[in-house]
């Protein structure tokens, strides 16, 4: 089952989208999800999610914003998918 919600961090600002798009292995992931069955995409992005997630923890990285860029890049992609008809807002606002 596909429960968008967990792929939803909450509301999103413009400027947090701009800064967060530009990653090399998310522009990577983005086109491989272009043309994939709404199933493919909701069981590769939220791989894409936990895996870099792992990897932040691990890496110790400056967690937070590196996280937060990483909540960014999937919300935005998840309200993309509902602005295309593809999901819809209930889908992933289930806890708003």
């Amino acid at each position: 089952m596909m429960d968008w919600s967990i792929l939803y961090f909450g509301p999103i600002e413009r400027d947090e989208i701009q800064a967060a798009v530009d990653d090399a292995e998310w522009q990577s992931l983005r086109k491989r999800l272009k043309g994939k069955p709404l199933e493919t995409k909701y069981t590769m992005l939220e791989g894409y999610y936990n895996e870099t997630l792992y990897r932040l923890r691990l890496l110790n990285a400056d967690e937070s914003d590196e996280i937060r860029l990483l909540q960014v890049r999937v919300t935005n992609y998840v309200t993309a998918l509902s602005r295309s008809g593809l999901i819809k807002v209930e889908d992933y606002r289930k806890n708003d």
